[in-house]
């Protein structure tokens, strides 16, 4: 499959990355710097250069799906890139779709956007900007799957989530969010699906294909 990776500088996007393309997957990477462009390379991605808030439509010619691994983080401008970036995505996508481009868009969001009063309130402005760009998402007609991650960390991928909507407050590796994105652009059944997940006990691909 031929998939584009949006945010592929970031701690799940590179992780993304790397397993596509130890997959078999043919990988283009979207980033903004050299420096990052030479990193996903090693990781066996086709770097190609642009801003999403500028210049980047051009990473989707060719793909037949994409992921959304982007975001400004708490301390960023996250309607920027969590909202308004996001959004102008999914336009493309719908506008592209009629002469063949890619429909297919698994997109890695945050657990809490359906409730954001419930979760530590230096996450409520970005969940809210994210409630309305994953909604924007669920409304396109696009094939779409939203992944509602817990709260990321760096230690080593378990290969097994708890996985439900909604999941158990938790903390999930990057490597598993990353390894929940392979399992849901490989199995069809996923479409339509949004999810969230922490840490668990049950194999990735079987988490996500029992939504």
């Amino acid at each position: 499959m031929k998939v584009t990776v949006i945010g592929a500088a970031g701690g799940v996007g590179r992780r993304v990355v790397h397993q596509a393309a130890q997959a078999g997957h043919a990988v283009t990477a979207l980033v903004r710097t050299q420096e990052q462009a030479d990193m996903v390379a090693l990781h066996g991605a086709v770097p190609v250069l642009g801003d999403l808030t500028g210049d980047w439509q051009h990473a989707l010619d060719g793909a037949e799906a994409v992921v959304w691994a982007a975001g400004a983080g708490v301390s960023g401008h996250p309607q920027a890139i969590d909202g308004d970036a996001l959004i102008a995505l999914t336009d493309e996508l719908v506008r592209r779709a009629p002469q063949g481009g890619p429909r297919r868009l698994v997109v890695v969001s945050s657990m809490g956007v359906d409730r954001p009063d419930q979760m530590p309130p230096f996450l409520n402005a970005v969940l809210r900007v994210k409630a309305t760009s994953d909604a924007h998402v669920q409304a396109s007609g696009l094939d779409w799957t939203v992944l509602r991650p817990g709260g990321l960390t760096d230690t080593p991928g378990t290969g097994q989530v708890s996985a439900g909507l909604p999941a158990p407050r938790g903390m999930i590796p990057r490597d598993d969010v990353a390894a929940a994105v392979l399992a849901a652009l490989e199995q069809p059944g996923s479409v339509g699906l949004t999810t969230e997940l922490v840490s668990g006990t049950t194999p990735v691909r079987e988490a996500i294909a029992g939504q």
